[in-house]
């Protein structure tokens, strides 16, 4: 007769923990926007082609740049995006559910001769 492994079953007790040890700071962050997209984007012309690609690594640059500065318990949501420049304009409205006591977000824009990116961070906070 085969014994049957029970596979062990974790239980996390809840920590009743209702604000974060360190709160998103949203100055500090858009420091770091600023610093690494202007270092990414500084030299790079728009291509069909490659802005995609170009997104995708400069969300994960930053996502891992803001994940070294410890915010425990919040989920960093990163929104890039970049676009030809030509005379035209560009409205970007994002409308997102939060608590304002807790939750908060950064922006930072960037523009040289080829392109425009608009880049958002978003710290929601996880009880």
């Amino acid at each position: 007769m085969k014994k049957i492994k029970c596979k062990e079953v974790r239980t996390y007790q809840p920590t009743y923990q209702l604000n974060p040890k360190k709160r998103f700071d949203a100055e500090q962050i858009q420091k770091i926007l600023q610093r690494v997209v202007s270092y990414e984007l500084n030299e790079v012309e728009y291509s069909e082609k490659q802005i995609p690609e170009l997104c995708l690594s400069l969300a994960e640059t930053l996502r891992n740049a803001i994940k070294e500065e410890n915010y425990n318990r919040y989920r960093i949501i990163v929104m890039v995006s970049i676009g030809q420049r030509r005379q035209q304009s560009v409205h970007i409205f994002h409308s997102f559910l939060w608590d304002h006591e807790r939750d908060a977000f950064a922006t930072f824009n960037y523009e040289n001769c080829h392109l425009f990116a608009n880049v958002v961070v978003y710290g929601v906070y996880l009880d």
